[in-house]
């Protein structure tokens, strides 16, 4: 597989459990309602960081990540950048963004599927009934998306939530 897209074993549904080593993410916030994140509003931030990553040498191989934070209401906050190599800095005016080490509970998505929204409720359904806790103290949703993906529309996307193992 393709080191811009990584991946694990999943079940034939899709599911799987995997572990994210800790990473510096190097990118931007962006911050909008619901209805915008639905409406694909932030595509030009994942353009943006796609263009950084292919100009800068400071990222190593792997997806473009978004890291969706608490939001209130209707806020939705969201961080889009990419995983730093080891020891590089953050380039010029970028925001570096710290992700500790952790256990995923994972869904690959593809368009043919149908809406994001619904595959995160089957993925936050499956969770439950695996008897999985979902872990929100650093960030809700974790997405990663191939780096040629197309972002306004993309075939695939890897949704993501953070869980604790043996909770």
């Amino acid at each position: 597989m393709c080191v811009w897209c990584e991946g694990g074993t999943a079940s034939l549904d899709g599911f799987s459990v995997e572990t994210r080593p800790a990473a510096r993410i190097a990118g931007w916030r962006w911050t909008g309602g619901h209805a915008d994140a639905v409406s694909g509003a932030l595509a030009p931030t994942l353009l943006r960081v796609r263009e950084t990553i292919l100009e800068e040498q400071a990222f190593a191989p792997g997806p473009v990540v978004v890291l969706t934070l608490a939001g209130e209401g209707d806020r939705v906050e969201c961080f889009a950048g990419a995983r730093l190599a080891d020891g590089a800095e953050a380039p010029k005016g970028l925001e570096e963004f710290p992700v500790g080490a952790g256990e995923h509970a994972l869904f690959n998505h593809h368009r043919s599927e149908g809406d994001v929204i619904e595959r995160y409720a089957a993925l936050l359904e499956r969770v439950r009934a695996e008897g999985l806790a979902r872990d929100t103290s650093r960030f809700r949703h974790r997405e990663e998306y191939p780096l040629h993906a197309d972002f306004a529309r993309p075939e695939t996307v890897r949704l993501m939530v953070p869980i604790l193992i043996g909770h």
